[in-house]
């Protein structure tokens, strides 16, 4: 086989165990929720598939619960009753099919609580879970065999229904974690206490595999490279459990992914806060422990060349890509055969995960095929008839439909007010950690300069330039914009949010309204906290990022800590005037004053600009409205009501 010319180490077999990868591109687990009644879905089936059809080495499934007490979630799908049996095959010969080697992650999430308390949550101490404070049952040494006989039971499983391997999910404060983390192992009989009785859970539950699966079924560990937090596993504590576990040849790789399910957590899937591959020296220094064992490399790992630098760097054998893949199922192919530029990014603005804190599927904002078969090289479908196709807003929803209605053979003109393309999202894209936003666009833009679509840009479109162009079709993208401030006497100087730019340095105090706890308002406060010698926060409501996903929310609120900004809830401005803002407590009807002011600003619930709609429903116009001007809501509503109405017409 040759090399590959273009990222020659990523694209090169590895062997694992005794399998050999066609490349050392992993999905790495992803929780989806696309298990209905804890069952083998298509979808659950797709999504893994897709992927393999899409080019990568290996399949790792999300989680798969091994015991009845890990019920946390009616998609959550059981690797221990019989009924998934056909599921697990089906999936397996997709995906092993495809050219991948499909593993099962295998999971007990023990005393931690995502959602609402399982029906029997099981600890290793009676410490409370960090995140909901639930307290567990302290599992008994026999309780504990009982949960090893349990793992094993469904390893065998799963290779009987011809998958290549499992995944001990060992991270992010689960079961196995909760055990080998001297930060919430507090016992004293053989499985507490001594680095040595902390590994025999793991030591013995690896040996039970191996001897009931065989050595040509894969054994994988995924651990934390770092928990965050004071007394536990560190990169030094990682490197020690590595290098005992790795001595006893029962696994076949190990991973590292960072956080548990404290404040850390935001660690485990970092947001466009974080530089890209952030945790990266954390696994190149653990890595020389393994000893020779494969280790895969995860942890925002966004780009073909990033993955090549961290094979080539020693962060790793293989990389374990997730957001990434989640955006673009054909990243892999895309990469190997030279096209990385018509890679479609993922935002990493963490919207995937908080649909699933949620309890709700798995989307992402700028794929909407996601989990659909057919998704691996989706193309839309020839229109049966050509039309004149006028798109109105160049923002990501007017960006999507323009493309797509191009892309099955219309005649598309797209209006653009701004000689940018992008609309508020372009502005946003330069805030404080929400430049990701700018490579979506810039990938939106690059696909819609690949077809026939025309662009007008730099005027707003009037009735009479619609109606020039004599279309059958009017797709109204030209979103919404913030409603005034309401109720607030003086109000000289104040002003809402959208396009604020500052960057030098400036005196006073700076005071932000929060009225719409997106993230987008906290970029704005970001930038605030960096330029003013005070930045204070209000909000009517009684917290703050309401609608930010609970990873974000978390860096959003150790931002603001750190910056020393004052945060006050229930809180509504009622003055503004010659540098001092007065509000009140919303609850009380207290009033309080902050003096020197030098700047104003506010974020409110915003308005439909459709303006244009009803005059373009009395030309007799065929029109559709989509994203913020039908509905003022989020971005996933706009890219995918854009392609939609594309495949509408």
């Amino acid at each position: 086989m040759s090399e590959n010319p273009f990222f020659p180490r990523l694209f090169s077999p590895l062997t694992l165990g005794q399998r050999r990868l066609r490349n050392r591109v992993a999905l790495s687990a992803t929780l989806t929720n696309y298990g209905t009644g804890h069952r083998v879905t298509e979808r659950w089936t797709n999504f893994l598939a897709e992927r393999a059809k899409g080019g990568a080495g290996a399949i790792v499934t999300e989680v798969i619960a091994v015991d009845p007490a890990a019920l946390a979630h009616a998609a959550i799908v059981t690797g221990f009753e019989r009924e998934n049996d056909d599921g697990f095959k089906r999936t397996a010969e997709a995906v092993e099919g495809a050219g991948a080697c499909l593993i099962g992650q295998l999971w007990h999430p023990g005393r931690q609580q995502l959602w609402s308390p399982v029906w029997f949550p099981q600890g290793i101490s009676s410490e409370p879970d960090a995140y909901s404070w639930t307290v567990p049952h302290v599992m008994s040494a026999d309780e504990l065999r009982g949960v090893a006989d349990a793992f094993v039971s469904v390893a065998d499983r799963l290779k009987h229904c011809g998958f290549g391997g499992v995944e001990l999910h060992g991270a992010h404060g689960y079961l196995i974690a909760q055990i080998l983390s001297p930060w919430s192992n507090q016992r004293t009989d053989r499985y507490g206490g001594a680095l040595e009785n902390r590994l025999r859970f793991v030591a013995e539950l690896c040996e039970a595999i191996r001897a009931t699966c065989g050595k040509d079924f894969l054994l994988g560990l995924k651990l934390p490279g770092d928990e965050g937090v004071d007394g536990g596993i560190d990169a030094g504590e990682a490197a020690r459990i590595t290098a005992a576990l790795a001595g006893a040849g029962t696994i076949d790789y190990f991973a590292y992914s960072q956080g548990n399910f404290s404040n850390s957590l935001e660690n485990h899937v970092p947001d466009m806060h974080f530089r890209r591959a952030p945790f990266l020296d954390i696994a190149k220094s653990v890595r020389p422990a393994a000893g020779g064992t494969p280790v895969m490399a995860i942890g925002r790992i966004a780009e073909p060349a990033e993955a090549e630098a961290a094979i080539l760097e020693g962060a790793g054998d293989f990389v374990g890509l997730t957001r990434a893949l989640i955006a673009d199922a054909d990243w892999p192919n895309k990469a190997r055969e030279g096209r990385a530029r018509e890679i479609r990014p993922s935002s990493y603005d963490n919207f995937a995960w908080g649909e699933v804190h949620l309890g709700k599927p798995l989307a992402e904002i700028h794929n909407p095929q996601l989990g659909a078969k057919g998704e691996s090289n989706w193309r839309p479908a020839v229109a049966r008839r050509k039309r004149r196709v006028t798109v109105l807003g160049a923002g990501p929803a007017g960006l999507q439909a323009a493309r797509v209605a191009a892309e099955r053979g219309h005649e598309v003109t797209l209006f653009s007010a701004s000689h940018a393309l992008g609309g508020k999202l372009k502005w946003e894209a330069q805030l404080p950690g929400r430049g990701e936003y700018g490579n979506l666009l810039a990938w939106m833009e690059q696909e819609l300069r690949a077809t026939s679509a025309k662009v007008e840009r730099g005027g707003v479109a009037t009735l009479a330039d619609v109606l020039a162009l004599k279309p059958e079709a009017v797709i109204l993208a030209t979103g919404s914009d913030l409603r005034p401030l309401k109720s607030i006497e003086g109000g000289v100087g104040a002003r809402d949010w959208h396009g604020y730019r500052g960057t030098d340095r400036a005196a006073g105090t700076a005071v932000l309204f929060d009225m719409d706890h997106s993230a987008a308002t906290y970029a704005v406060a970001d930038a605030l906290a960096n330029r003013y010698e005070k930045l204070v926060l209000l909000t009517p409501r009684t917290d703050i990022a309401r609608q930010v996903n609970y990873c974000s929310r978390i860096g959003i609120h150790r931002r603001l800590y750190q910056a020393a900004a004052e945060i006050l809830v229930a809180a509504e401005p009622i003055a503004f005037k010659n540098g001092a803002l007065t509000w009140r407590n919303v609850f009380s009807g207290r009033v309080r004053e902050i003096s020197g002011v030098a700047l104003f600003l506010w974020s409110t619930p915003r308005l439909a600009n459709d303006a244009l709609a009803e005059p373009l429903r009395r030309a007799g116009l065929d029109i559709r409205l989509i994203g913020d001007c039908l509905a003022p809501r989020n971005l996933i509503c706009a890219i995918h009501e854009g392609e939609a109405a594309a495949l509408a017409i």
